[in-house]
């Protein structure tokens, strides 16, 4: 039911707080734990009474608990922070809230369990059914299921909803295009056809979920389709997207370098410079979801798409037949339909890696009749049912089966499978819409945002939260809940969206709860529907605050996220207006996050500080000049994220702030050392100490750091590296040598030698002590100006754990490599990128086997001739690319190395050579 999500969220912070709080009246300390039994009672029931059909609106019960809930929310924060204003004082105190604070909050508690009594009345009445007191079953069955400090053990009190159980993420071909095959080769038979050189329309059309943007996005990756168009993009035609949004979203995925100050041009300005763009190259552009009503946007956008008779394509992903005819009549749509029983059966085998048998096959008609051939509900319900012990399957299968009503079969099975979540990654799911629709979100700011809502919760097993924030994604992936957009070099995921087809469903679902608000509209143009709801705990906008909010509003705002990045001439003063009127109210301020990525140059208040609940404070790419002192006065800050602005210097004042786990720059000095180590600071990047040596800032102490970033000098290079060998358990470090001129200078590198944690190391600068000293585990290894004498090969080949070798620009001042016979047995990515001195490159027979990525970025003409030298026996690639106009190769298997030479060298002389910028 739709109350569960902000009942379980209540339940799980009272639950921590009869857990951990002192309190100097006893009746309270039972009021609370009352409270805590009866949101367990009613969260029991709203998962018992789960309807066999879709809800088509929110009950009036419902809508009474909610109120009840949110109220009391907003009084436990309060009481909270006012501990924090009021209680934080040096010496041990016996008590953490004073008495009439509590006895205040007890009489609130009182209200609450009043309130949730009577809504449970109420549900009874409704059902005809008495709520089972769970606070009375013995053996602590009451409902450990649920809670958030066990979520592993959830079979008694909630049977459906699976333990949460690491699995490893991998990279693989999207499961909606399995058994689509031959609708694959249409298209792209139809993107390169050299017998029509006009700009054609290919419309792929189809009803929901048949997979229409799985397809596009495809064959928009393939190689083959890479390499025939030199500039591609893709659209995602939102309804709420202006004119001026699409042409900046194109412009920006097309490589130039006249690409500046976009967001201060007007709209013809942009028109005329795609157009000329567009001219000179062969281009794909997909336009997703074009819808019946905005066939406007499409004649808006044709104007741009110049055809210059050179092959170029546009790909329209549509549900309406008539959208495919009006774009362009000349060219005849693709059209998708459902999977055959044949090809939906052989889809789902594949999603729950199980093979045919009988057992599967006693389920397979319920299975069948559930998806109805749409790959995509097959996608979500085998993601969900690969989540669950088979002898479970028949059961869930059984109640997806009762749940089928007027909804369509996707519907149902979205319903379904959100149904099952368990209760921890239910909030976690319902945030991502949030962002934009199929907005590609960073992983790193993701999980963050989590940890600062307090969606996460702490394991008994000394777990840190930031792992089980990876194990929370990494469920919600595999129940294709989230789909992964981009990948790093590594393997791990780097963005990531929800799907469009679940942001459509859910999105409404959440902002109906009151979970969160998204505005969509500027001030002007805001109509009643468009206007916030009046309790709002998240909002995100992109209009700007003053458009979003009133003084109203900001009493209950946690959570506030902008995706405003139109640039002015003057700094954003909407900002700094919303926070100072923040500031300024009466009683507590209660917001957790305030993300402002890529808004341009915020105006931030001098007292920052007052905002004593604020957990998260992104800054990234807004062109910050500079951070205010009262930032070390947030009590509660974990993250500080000022990375890609013109901050250079950081006020002292940030050490005061302990509970700091995360603080991201830009080689950026702090004025002073810290007094006091800093015992949770996890992340350290990227900090510029100079000649100085780090123990002034007492680097020594932060034995907790995970990813430290430093810039040093020669002088402090040895004392440097000394530092880091004692961080035991350091993952992550980026080392970098300059000068004051930004010069490469000497690194040192034999005292952390035996590090044992570090795994991913970057370092730039001189290496005079010799590569030998490398640390013995690594897996990412990147090398720029390192200026090496001799060949690093013999060496870094018998680095057992060696996963990816990055040797940039100066790293090797020699002529020749050798990678010996059985060397870089792991090995699969390798980069290598203004060799300027380098002439020969030997790889001997069973080197690198396990390679499947090979980039090399040269500048002179003929180098291909000289680059490599090839001896005998086979060599597997999955990819091989030459950047530049972005030549790659994928799939060569087992090819002779002089076929792979050839080829390569062919193709790398005609793409590439001509082409002055290499970056």
């Amino acid at each position: 039911m739709a109350a569960e999500v902000p009942v379980s969220l209540l339940w799980s912070k009272l639950q921590k707080m009869r857990d951990e709080e002192r309190f100097v009246f006893p009746g309270l300390r039972n009021r609370v734990v009352t409270a805590v039994n009866e949101l367990e009672k009613i969260l029991n029931f709203l998962k018992a009474s789960k309807p066999s059909h879709e809800i088509i609106s929110i009950s009036p019960q419902e809508t009474t608990l909610l109120h009840t809930i949110y109220s009391a929310e907003h009084f436990t924060e309060s009481f909270l922070l006012q501990r924090r204003r009021k209680g934080v004082i040096q010496i041990e105190m016996p008590l953490a809230f004073s008495s009439w604070t509590q006895l205040w909050f007890s009489f609130k508690m009182m209200k609450l369990v009043r309130g949730v009594r009577a809504v449970s009345r109420e549900f009874e009445k409704t059902h005809g059914q008495p709520m089972v007191d769970y606070t009375a079953l013995p053996d602590g069955q009451e409902i450990d299921a649920l809670t958030t400090h066990n979520i592993d053990v959830a079979n008694q009190a909630d049977p459906l909803s699976s333990p949460l159980e690491p699995s490893p993420i991998i990279e693989q071909e999207p499961d909606a295009i399995v058994e689509r095959e031959d609708e694959v080769e249409k298209l792209v038979s139809r993107l390169i056809n050299h017998n029509d050189d006009s700009l054609r329309v290919i419309s792929v059309v189809g009803d929901e979920a048949v997979g229409k943007t799985a397809l596009a996005r495809n064959v928009f990756n393939r190689l083959d389709i890479r390499q025939h168009f030199p500039r591609r993009a893709w659209l995602h035609v939102s309804g709420d997207l202006a004119y001026k949004d699409r042409l900046l979203i194109i412009l920006k995925q097309i490589p130039t370098s006249e690409l500046k100050d976009l967001e201060l041009m007007r709209e013809d300005e942009l028109s005329d410079m795609l157009f000329k763009f567009l001219m000179r190259y062969r281009f794909l552009i997909v336009l997703d979801e074009v819808q019946d009503q905005p066939v406007g946007v499409w004649h808006e956008l044709f104007r741009c798409f110049g055809d210059a008779v050179n092959g170029s394509r546009v790909i329209l992903t549509t549900r309406q037949s008539s959208v495919a005819m009006e774009t362009d009549p000349w060219s005849s749509p693709l059209e998708l339909r459902p999977l055959n029983e044949e090809k939906s059966w052989s889809l789902f085998l594949k999603k729950v890696g199980r093979p045919d048998s009988t057992e599967l096959n006693n389920l397979k008609g319920d299975i069948l009749r559930i998806c109805d051939g749409l790959p995509l509900a097959i996608v979500l319900l085998g993601g969900f049912l690969s989540a669950l012990e088979f002898k479970e399957w028949s059961s869930v299968i059984g109640l997806a089966v009762q749940r089928r009503g007027s909804q369509s079969p996707l519907a149902n099975i979205v319903d379904f499978g959100y149904d099952q979540l368990p209760y921890v990654l239910k909030p976690c799911f319902l945030y991502l819409a949030l962002f934009p629709k199929a907005y590609e979100i960073p992983i790193r700011r993701l999980l963050q945002l989590w940890l600062a809502e307090g969606f996460v919760q702490s394991k008994p097993d000394g777990r840190i939260p930031e792992d089980e924030a990876k194990r929370y994604l990494e469920e919600l992936v595999r129940r294709n809940m989230i789909e992964i957009a981009k990948w790093k070099s590594d393997g791990s995921p780097k963005t990531c969206r929800m799907p469009t087809y679940l942001y459509d469903d859910f999105l409404p679902k959440a902002n109906d709860i009151g979970f969160l608000h998204v505005h969509h509209c500027k001030k002007t143009d805001c109509t009643s529907t468009d206007s916030p709801e009046s309790y709002i705990p998240r909002l995100a906008d992109k209009f700007g605050v003053e458009s979003s909010t009133s003084k109203s509003h900001i009493r209950q705002l946690r959570s506030y996220v902008s995706f405003n990045s139109q640039k002015r001439d003057t700094s954003n003063s909407g900002i700094g207006m919303f926070l100072k009127t923040m500031i300024k109210r009466r009683g507590f301020v209660l917001l957790k996050v305030l993300d402002l990525e890529g808004v341009y140059k915020p105006l931030l208040p001098k007292k920052l500080g007052k905002l004593q609940n604020l957990r998260y404070l992104g800054l990234r790419w807004t062109g910050l000049d500079r951070c205010p002192e009262s930032v070390g006065d947030l009590p509660c800050l974990e993250t500080l994220d000022l990375k890609y602005t013109n901050v250079t210097t950081l006020p002292s004042s940030i050490w005061k702030a302990k509970k700091l786990r995360h603080l991201f720059m830009d080689e950026m000095f702090i004025q002073k050392p810290p007094k006091q180590s800093s015992p949770n600071l996890l992340t350290l990047m990227e900090l510029h100490i100079g000649a100085n040596s780090p123990d002034k800032y007492g680097l020594h102490k932060f034995t907790s750091l995970r990813k430290l970033g430093l810039t040093c000098h020669s002088k402090s290079a040895v004392e440097t590296a000394k530092c880091i060998s004692k961080l035991v358990n350091l993952q992550t470090l980026r080392l970098k040598s300059r000068d004051p001129f930004g010069q490469p200078v000497e690194l040192v590198l034999e005292p952390m030698k035996e590090h044992r944690t570090l795994s991913n190391l970057y370092l730039f600068g001189q290496i005079k002590d010799g590569i030998v000293n490398i640390p013995r585990h690594l897996r990412t290894l990147t090398l720029s100006m390192s200026e090496l004498e001799e060949d690093p090969m013999p060496v870094l080949g018998v680095l057992p754990q060696l996963n990816i070798l990055r040797l940039f620009a100066c790293s090797y001042a020699k002529s020749e490599m050798t990678c010996h016979a059985g060397n870089f047995p792991n090995l699969r990515v390798l980069k290598m990128w203004k060799l300027e001195e380098l002439e020969q490159l030997k790889v001997e027979q069973s080197a690198m086997p396990q390679l499947v990525e090979l980039e090399i970025r040269m500048l002179e003409e003929g180098w291909a001739e000289k680059y490599c030298s090839q001896t005998s026996g086979n060599f597997f690639l999955s990819r091989i690319s030459a950047h530049g106009d972005g030549i790659v190769w994928d799939k060569m298997w087992y090819l002779e190395r002089k076929t792979i030479i050839q080829s390569f060298y062919a193709l790398f002389l005609r793409t590439l050579c001509s082409s002055a910028n290499f970056h």
